[in-house]
């Protein structure tokens, strides 16, 4: 899944001849902090409301404050994954899109990208979910589906996580069965640590419950 998948309609994009005040208006309706500012197809920067606020002049252009624009975009080829990267390391609640001419695309909202992001990685799906910790240099990723297959099992995700000042990972499987009782006793036949274990429709409704939840608070 990649950014120009991710596209909605939902949020257009400010001109430089905009005012604050309709700039300000427009993130309240859309409940975002930012918006992309465009020109004949070509992203001038992201504006912020904070900036806009300390300005005070909402009749003023936003042209007047194009200094305060920031500029980060992704092309339209780049993976889910990267506009979750710009999203979390820039604190952003949009993220502009661009073709490889740099031509404005359009515009990936946070609660679009949340949502496909849960997609990827199977949330909605039942199953379980198992917790591995082992040495960075023992991790094997065709060795462990080899196990969860070989109890005819399938992995749907998966996540790796350095654990922080350690040579150590921690991988983070989603299996597609509730129970897993015989995948576990051969991870640890193998001598895999099993950190932890979520199982079954009880793991399920948990974890479905915990992102719409997420889902209502970026809403609100």
């Amino acid at each position: 899944m990649h950014a120009i998948d991710l596209i909605t309609d939902d949020i257009p994009p400010l001109r430089t001849s905009d005012t604050i005040g309709r700039a300000l208006d427009w993130m309240e309706e859309f409940k975002v902090s930012h918006l992309p500012v465009v020109e004949n197809r070509r992203l001038v920067g992201i504006v912020q409301d904070s900036a806009l606020v300390d300005k005070g002049d909402v009749k003023a252009e936003l042209g007047t404050v194009r200094d305060r624009f920031t500029h980060v975009f992704v092309r339209g080829g780049q993976h889910i994954y990267d506009v979750m990267k710009v999203f979390t390391e820039q604190g952003l609640t949009i993220v502009p899109v661009l073709d490889d001419t740099g031509n404005f695309l359009g515009t990936v909202g946070e609660h679009e990208a949340l949502r496909r992001l849960a997609e990827v990685a199977n949330i909605n799906q039942p199953g379980s979910v198992v917790v591995l910790e082992m040495s960075s240099v023992d991790y094997s990723l065709h060795e462990i589906a080899r196990i969860v297959e070989g109890n005819d099992a399938k992995v749907l995700s998966v996540y790796t996580h350095s654990l922080p000042d350690s040579s150590r990972t921690e991988v983070t499987l989603k299996i597609n069965r509730e129970d897993i009782s015989d995948v576990l006793q051969s991870f640890e036949r193998y001598d895999y640590r099993v950190k932890s274990t979520y199982q079954g429709s009880r793991f399920h409704d948990d974890l479905r419950g915990r992102y719409d939840e997420l889902m209502r608070y970026i809403n609100l």
